[in-house]
């Protein structure tokens, strides 16, 4: 019987075995520097966004109550959760 096991959100390692004769465990290796590097140019790339649509969103502004001007800020602060998960991705790592 060959099982794989993969790393669970606790970092944990996951066994279960199920039925009788002996078990095999593969374990995954995780390149930890490798997902570092792409998630820290992906959370630089996602705060450049951030910066950018902000002052677009600044320089657009009509002081008018416009559905624009309510559409570019719900879409900057998504744009914001989403930089806050990732970082908070990144420092949990």
């Amino acid at each position: 019987m060959n099982q794989y096991n993969y790393r669970n959100r606790s970092k944990r390692d996951l066994y279960a075995h199920q039925g009788t004769g002996d078990m095999n465990i593969s374990q995954t290796q995780y390149n930890l520097g490798q997902s570092r590097k792409t998630l820290n140019w992906t959370l630089l790339v996602m705060v450049v966004v951030d910066v950018a649509f902000f002052f677009y969103g600044m320089m657009a502004y009509t002081g008018h109550n416009t559905s624009a001007d309510t559409w570019r800020a719900f879409i900057f602060l998504a744009l914001v959760v989403v930089t806050l998960r990732l970082l908070r991705r990144r420092l949990r790592r």
